[in-house]
């Protein structure tokens, strides 16, 4: 009877172990499932971070670019090139131009000389077709042999071998060191609002983050929470099957013995 019950109790101990171990396998499919689906969401938020990266790291460029190119200062119907060496920028010759024209009026120099008159833009043109192509020389005043008076300089010929007068060349180069002034704080000034822009982008990137952290958060949390049931159901399921494999193998051995004992001897014992 005693052997019966032993060997009652291996076979309900035997379906335990069975039952833990398909357990186990099940548990081990689920936390599987669970982490492949929070490593896709970590995965989607990462890239989400990346592309508000460089969205913002985009915004910043394209603002100070379309900016510049408004400004005169930007590569969009750039007349200066750096592969070309001599020149001045757009933004320069704009203003030039402006400055040079007087508002449709002859410059006066002084009371007595003759107003220099820009106001067609046909000067102002050839002079900077000229100063582009090699710039002026200066043509001086000559002594009774022949030789230049450097002292006495009486015009200015270009590269395209025009003439022009002191007085026009000096307004062209009064007019390109203001422009050039102009230029400098122009470009200070974009500096300025890029820069106060790109901090604003900033603050605004550094929100965005914020807010797709708290939604990664929300979205983990379920997986996460499942995944830690799974990890204590697993440990439950551990201790109760080394508790029932440890008891097994007593009774194993205890029916093992019991067989021996029962076996008959034919007075051999």
């Amino acid at each position: 009877m005693a052997f019966l019950l032993l060997l009652h109790e291996k076979m309900r101990l035997q379906r335990k172990v069975n039952k833990l171990t398909l357990r186990q396998a099940q548990l081990s499919s689920r936390k599987e499932r669970i982490t492949k689906n929070i490593e896709k969401v970590q995965k989607m938020y990462s890239s989400k971070m990346t592309q508000l990266e460089k969205q913002s790291s985009l915004w910043t460029s394209n603002f100070k670019n379309q900016m510049l190119n408004d400004m005169g200062l930007g590569m969009q119907n750039q007349m200066f090139s750096p592969m070309g060496g001599f020149g001045i920028t757009s933004f320069v010759a704009k203003a030039m131009g402006q400055f040079l024209a007087n508002g449709g009026k002859p410059i006066q120099i002084g009371k007595d000389k003759a107003p220099v008159d820009f106001t067609d833009g046909s000067l102002y043109a050839k002079m900077m077709q000229d100063y582009c192509s090699g710039g002026f020389q200066a043509v001086y005043d000559q002594d009774d042999n022949g030789n230049d008076i450097t002292t006495k300089v009486t015009g200015y010929k270009g590269a395209s071998g025009e003439n022009y007068t002191v007085d026009q060349y000096s307004c062209f180069q009064r007019a390109m060191q203001m422009a050039q002034q102009q230029q400098s704080q122009a470009q200070f000034y974009a500096q300025q609002v890029s820069s106060q822009y790109e901090s604003n982008v900033s603050v605004w990137l550094q929100a965005a983050q914020a807010q797709l952290e708290e939604e990664q958060d929300a979205a983990l949390l379920p997986l996460e929470a499942e995944e830690t049931e799974i990890d204590l159901d697993n440990q439950s399921c551990e201790a109760q099957l080394a508790d029932a494999r440890a008891r097994l193998e007593g009774i194993q051995q205890a029916c093992s013995d019991g067989i021996k004992n029962s076996a008959p001897t034919f007075g051999l014992g």
